[in-house]
């Protein structure tokens, strides 16, 4: 056993593979602990209703980020893992993706601003919103795929740490009372911005990447090319996000909060499934064999997981500080949600995307986006938070189910061929 260990840390695939298992899985831990550092601070200080007006903020930019990002945290790190070798690809790819992206933010933000200025109900809460703007921009414009594209994970944590650290310090600096809740866009923004900019001077010193020029012509092929996972990326917003904004519209900033503060909680599994799922994808885009033997352990470990933050959440809410008719109810919902979508990124992002089948996981989106964005309104109107954790679950159901229908399939079609 302990030989055969040693064979698998001494290949080199295997040995960065876990590199970069530990790199994310640290930075994912450190963005799973600071939260909670800094979540029952800010209720206490700012009150829910605050802090609720913040989660609505999150969810109005979180809608332009998934705009901003077209998909390229897949389809961009899909591209640098194939021509890792090549430094003349790597500088086009590097180029045309960020030019690519500075466009979307400048349409981004040319649609935001204004919506900002005319929708009543942001007025109460100006300054929040327009701060925000500052995130999507350093959110925007960090190269997140190209780290991952070359296996080189450790940039991304390192430099996750220095945002997370930045901003929480500043939090327990900065906001002592109600009224200064505007510093926490204004503080997390800027971390960003500086993060962003040290990141593209590593990428430029270390890996030698020059910046080509990129025509509009290349600009819309490559919008074009990764429209599937655009859509892919950015229709989940419809029910995702959509039912945080509604919670708040139709119950009040306060139940935001509540709402927020739980599925907050519940992101300590989604954190550790973007970890699995960020290191496994350009692996297995490379080790196609190894796809079976890491969905069987995979699947046993998340439900180990789920079992355990079952058993513990309401130990949890009480450090936390969340209390409300249901809290339990609510969490129990999200966390069959949750495990749905592990269930999803299995299938679809490691399977279906890292094969290429882009258009057939854009249809499972379609239509789970669709059904959920109907639901969320009448969930959320006669059941409340109950509601709004019962759309999430059902449309990351489907979700689950979708892409593992197509995956067996495909996968049946192919094992029939060979």
């Amino acid at each position: 056993m302990i030989s055969k260990v040693r064979t698998m840390l001494g290949n080199k695939d295997t040995s960065q593979l876990f590199k970069n298992f530990f790199s994310l899985s640290l930075l994912k831990l450190i963005n799973s602990i600071l939260p909670f550092v800094t979540l029952p601070y800010l209720i206490k200080v700012l009150g829910i209703g605050q802090y609720g007006a913040i989660v609505l903020g999150i969810a109005l930019i979180a809608y332009f980020q998934a705009v901003t990002d077209y998909g390229f945290n897949l389809s961009a790190t899909r591209e640098i893992a194939r021509s890792r070798n090549s430094q003349k690809s790597l500088s086009y790819i590097y180029s045309k993706t960020m030019i690519t992206k500075f466009y979307l933010l400048v349409f981004s933000l040319s649609i935001l601003i204004p919506v900002i200025f005319i929708v009543p109900q942001f007025k109460e809460d100006l300054v929040v919103y327009l701060l925000m703007c500052l995130t999507l921009m350093g959110h925007t414009l960090f190269p997140e795929w190209f780290f991952r594209g070359i296996e080189k994970m450790g940039y991304i944590a390192v430099l996750n740490l220095i945002v997370k650290m930045s901003f929480t310090i500043g939090v327990f600096t900065f906001i002592k009372k109600p009224e200064d809740y505007w510093m926490y866009p204004f503080l997390l923004g800027v971390s960003y911005i500086i993060v962003t900019c040290i990141s593209h001077y590593i990428l430029i010193k270390n890996f030698n990447l020059k910046v080509v020029p990129i025509n509009l012509n290349r600009v819309r092929k490559n919008l074009k090319n990764g429209f599937p996972l655009f859509i892919n990326q950015f229709l989940p917003n419809l029910y995702n996000n959509t039912t945080n904004f509604l919670v708040g519209l139709i119950l009040g900033k306060s139940f935001a909060g509540y709402f927020g503060a739980t599925r907050q909680v519940v992101t300590i599994l989604g954190v550790f499934n973007s970890v699995v799922s960020g290191v496994a994808f350009p692996y297995l885009i490379r080790h196609k064999e190894k796809f079976e033997m890491y969905r069987k352990y995979y699947l046993i470990l998340i439900i180990f997981i789920i079992t355990f933050l079952l058993l513990v959440h309401q130990f949890i809410f009480d450090i936390i500080g969340i209390e409300y008719t249901n809290d339990s109810k609510v969490y129990y919902i999200l966390m069959l949600g949750m495990f749905s979508i592990v269930v999803y990124n299995i299938h679809s992002t490691n399977y279906l995307i890292s094969r290429g089948y882009d258009k057939i996981v854009m249809k499972i989106t379609i239509t789970t986006s669709i059904v959920g964005f109907v639901l969320s309104f009448p969930l959320i109107h006669n059941f409340g938070l109950i509601g709004g954790a019962a759309n999430i679950f059902i449309s990351q159901l489907i979700l689950a189910i979708g892409a593992y229908y197509f995956y067996r399939k495909i996968d049946k079609k192919l094992q029939s061929v060979t």
